[in-house]
């Protein structure tokens, strides 16, 4: 296979490993998943490169002319764009789905210990975020259905739109966590145990919501080949 990086007898980056470090810095998403694109481009690269000493190029032609099939950096990551974004936005969606019970039951535990005992207007009066949440939990729900296998029977939703979806329940996150945390401080609670635990798992969240909510405004703002 053809090699890459830096050029032996100049030191200098190759046309591969240059072309590469370019691509990887206008691509977006996670870099995880950027990783994983670079690894396939560089195989494709290394192929073509490899069919081109064949014909009896040298390594820096073979490599230039492999880089000039692919197009330039922009492009590629154009077309890259729409499956980054979408792809993190499912991952994100279902992380929601799936934590947030594992913090919901602290602040039901919390300020609501008998929910079985009462009616839900109760549980809403004394968590008024649950409206927020069920929310949430739909716009969630609709992304991974129609941006999944469900695209068949359903509207597909575009990466721009499964990138709105993921700010919209990153901000419902953070409004319901900011306002539990207030309702705590005010409230005559009865386990500072609970409160430590159920503060503490909202605070996290904030956290990880307000990055979210940065890497889905950057993305959302891509240009996608739609």
């Amino acid at each position: 296979m053809a090699g890459h990086g830096l050029n032996p007898s100049t030191g200098s980056r190759t046309p591969v490993a240059t072309y590469l470090d370019d691509l990887g810095t206008k691509l977006p998403g996670p870099r995880r998943h950027r990783s994983q694109i670079l690894v396939e481009l560089r195989d494709g690269l290394d192929v073509a490169t490899d069919a081109h000493l064949a014909a009896g190029m040298t390594t820096e032609r073979a490599q230039a002319a492999a880089v000039a099939q692919f197009g330039s950096p922009q492009e590629v990551a154009d077309a890259f764009a729409g499956e980054l974004t979408t792809t993190y936005a499912r991952r994100v969606v279902a992380t929601y789905i799936a934590t947030g019970p594992l913090v919901g039951i602290w602040w039901l535990l919390l300020l609501h210990p008998n929910p079985w005992q009462t009616g839900p207007i109760a549980i809403i009066a004394a968590i008024p975020v649950l409206p927020l949440i069920a929310i949430a939990i739909v716009v969630a729900g609709g992304t991974l259905a129609t941006t999944g296998r469900l695209m068949r029977w359903l509207p597909e939703t575009s990466p721009r739109g499964a990138a709105a979806a993921t700010m919209a329940v990153a901000g419902v996150s953070v409004a319901a966590d900011l306002t539990m945390i207030g309702l705590v401080t005010v409230s005559a609670t009865t386990s500072a145990l609970l409160a430590i635990v159920a503060v503490a798992t909202s605070v996290t969240r904030i956290a990880c919501s307000t990055a979210v909510l940065h890497q889905a405004t950057r993305m959302s703002r891509y240009r996608h080949a739609e």
